[in-house]
Formats: C-alpha cells, sequence, structure tokens
C-alpha cells in the first residue's frame, strides 16, 4: 500500500479521479512515483533488501527510511535519475534491541522481534510513502509457518532453568504442550496464542516440579522434546540470537577459570610511579560438553552472533564472546566447544 500526496493537485480533481474506473485512471497514476519492489514481510535484514523506486520525474528525489520508533534513520538522494534500486538493509545492522521476558511460563507475540520500517520518497512537489514493512533480525528467509531454530529437537533442561521457543505465524498459534510426570502419567494442554509475527513461547522448567519430560509443538512445527535434569552447580548458561532470528540458550557445564585484565594509565613523578587511573577487565572460559555435530554446529552461532546473555539466576546479563575462532576437540564422533567471555562494559565483575 502506496500513500502518494501531491501537493499541486486540488482537491476536487481529486476526489473526481477517485470516482472514475481503474481503466480510465491507469495512464494517469502512471505519472506518479512508486516503490515497485519492497522486501517480502519478515524478510531478514542481514541479507540484501532491495527496494526500486521507479517514474521518478523530478530531477532529485530523497528516500528516507524510518525505524520505529527511532524515526529517520537514513536518507538516500538521487538526481537525475528515472529509476533506481537501493539496499537498506546497512541501515538495519545492529538495531534490533531484543528484550527476554523472564517470569512464569507464557506464550506471547512479541513486537520487539520484528523491525518495523517504512520508507518515504521526498521531491518538490510529490510524496510517496509506503505501508510499514515487517522485517526480522536474522540472516536467513524463512516459510511460514515454522519453528525458528539452530538447535536440535532434543534437549536437556535443568530443573532451575527456562529456554525460549520462537515460531514464525502468519496468524495465531495453537501451542501444545505435553508433559510426562515422573509417575508416568501425562498432563497435555493446548493454547491458542492470537496475533502474527513472532510468537515466542517461554518454558520455566520450575513450574512443573514433577516433570520428567515436557513436549512443546506448535501449529504445522515441529515439536521439541526437553529432558528434565537436576541442576548442575558451576555451570554457565547462555543465550544468544541465532541466525534464524530466535533466541537459543545453552549450559556450558564447566567454568574453567575467570582471567583479571588490568590497564593501569601509570605517571611517574616527586614520590616515584603512580597509576591514577585504570580500569580492570575480566574474562570467563567456558568448555562445553560433548556433543552431537547438529548441536555443536548450533552452539558455534554463538561466536558471531550480533547478541549474547548471560544468563545469572534469572536474569539476563549482556556479555562479549572474545573468543574469534572456535577450540573444538572431537572423540569418537562427539566435539566440545571452548570460549571466552567478558562484560560488554569495563570494571564489571562476572563472580555475582
Amino acid at each position: 500500500m502506496l500513500t502518494i500526496r501531491h501537493k499541486q493537485i486540488p482537491t476536487a480533481y481529486f476526489f473526481l479521479c477517485c470516482s472514475l474506473p481503474i481503466g480510465i485512471l491507469t495512464p494517469f497514476l502512471s505519472l506518479f512515483m512508486l516503490f515497485s519492489q519492497l522486501p517480502p514481510t519478515y524478510a531478514p535484514i542481514g541479507q540484501p533488501l532491495l527496494c526500486t523506486l521507479s517514474q521518478i520525474t523530478a530531477p532529485s528525489v530523497e528516500v528516507q527510511i524510518h525505524l520505529a520508533p527511532h524515526g529517520l534513520i537514513g536518507t538516500k538522494r538521487f538526481v537525475n535519475q528515472s529509476s533506481v534500486t537501493f539496499d537498506i538493509a546497512p541501515y538495519l545492522a545492529h538495531r534490533a534491541l531484543i528484550d527476554i521476558p523472564h517470569g512464569a511460563t507464557a506464550a506471547e507475540f512479541r513486537i520487539d522481534r520484528l523491525l518495523e520500517v517504512k520508507l518515504c520518497a521526498v521531491t518538490a512537489n510529490e510524496t510517496v510513502e509506503t505501508a510499514p514493512m515487517m522485517l526480522r533480525p536474522a540472516r536467513r528467509s524463512e516459510s511460514a509457518p515454522t519453528l525458528l531454530t539452530t538447535l536440535p529437537a532434543a534437549r536437556l533442561l535443568a530443573e532451575d532453568e527456562s529456554d525460549e521457543l520462537s515460531f514464525l505465524a502468519p496468524d495465531s498459534q495453537i501451542l501444545q504442550v505435553r508433559v510426562i510426570h515422573r509417575d508416568g502419567s501425562e498432563t497435555t494442554t493446548t493454547q491458542l496464542v492470537r496475533g502474527s509475527g513472532i510468537c515466542c513461547y517461554r518454558l520455566v522448567a520450575a513450574d512443573y516440579p514433577d516433570a520428567d519430560c515436557i513436549v512443546v509443538e506448535g501449529s504445522a512445527t515441529d515439536r521439541v522434546q526437553y529432558t528434565l535434569t537436576p541442576p548442575l552447580e558451576g555451570s554457565c548458561r547462555l543465550a544468544w540470537l541465532s541466525s534464524r532470528g530466535s533466541i537459543e540458550h545453552y549450559t556450558f557445564p564447566t567454568t574453567k577459570c575467570i582471567e583479571h585484565e588490568v590497564d593501569k594509565s601509570r605517571a611517574y613523578g616527586a614520590d616515584g610511579f603512580c597509576a591514577p587511573r585504570s580500569e580492570r577487565e575480566e574474562r570467563l572460559v567456558l568448555q562445553s560438553a560433548f556433543e552431537t555435530e547438529s548441536m555443536m554446529q548450533g552452539i558455534c552461532e554463538l561466536l558471531d552472533s550480533e547478541q549474547v546473555w548471560r544468563v545469572n539466576k534469572g536474569l539476563y546479563e549482556r556479555v562479549d564472546i572474545v573468543t574469534e575462532s572456535a577450540k573444538i576437540n572431537t572423540l569418537s564422533g562427539f566435539s566440545t566447544l571452548q570460549l571466552t567471555l567478558r562484560p560488554i562494559f569495563k570494571n564489571t565483575s562476572l563472580c555475582n
């Protein structure tokens, strides 16, 4: 849908045009600028997002890129061209600000998992706007409905942990949760989640204290099975934004060491050396369990994810993965990964 404003068209002429058949209006509409190509709904911002503005008659045109709720985030200007094609993906890089909810088990469509983008082309006498486009903070294209995940369907979940599943759904989502209790009995609940876009299901293991296994299934999507395990002391759970736009979780069972690095700005005076200013940085070295190839491929996305969190007592703290290349050890077909992380801000402790 396009909104067209023409500063030099009288109101009476506009209403007269609206009452004419489309066949008569076609030659007149061809005189106006239009966006003849736009990214499809739910397109990933990690791929080129090509847009084409056609039928430009003005000597120059400015294309404005708006992102809700920030407003104008960039402009492109073209001179002496009748049609232009441009990519808006570079303007949206690193713009997704993911908010991971915490609390009890729940399912909801989350608007913060999408980017609402609108284009506006402006000349001296004409303004053309697009309808809002909903784009995903991801690097891969998807066909809805589907479960967005890069990890295997069979997973472990400690009794004090939580996990999140993301479903790409063009309309309301039906979620079925089957709980297999320790005494062998089963309980199945079905929930209708109204909305469209990204449906997030947050699973909190503590809400099912007598569960041995939990199976979650969405509309026309694969199921995910969780096997509940006792809490593991000394472990570190991380969450990250995957290439498919989902929030994935994994618990590293081994924390190898905490490294301390201090950067001092030293000065020398009558009293000798002194350090009037210093910056401290802590680094945490983590070691994964021996995992299958499919699980290891998903975990390795931690290395280039734009957003990574450390899950500490139910709270999500942003961290930076220092490791630039994976150190993977393989034994009998299973692999283990070692990586190093640090807080995103200096002088912040990892020991809390």
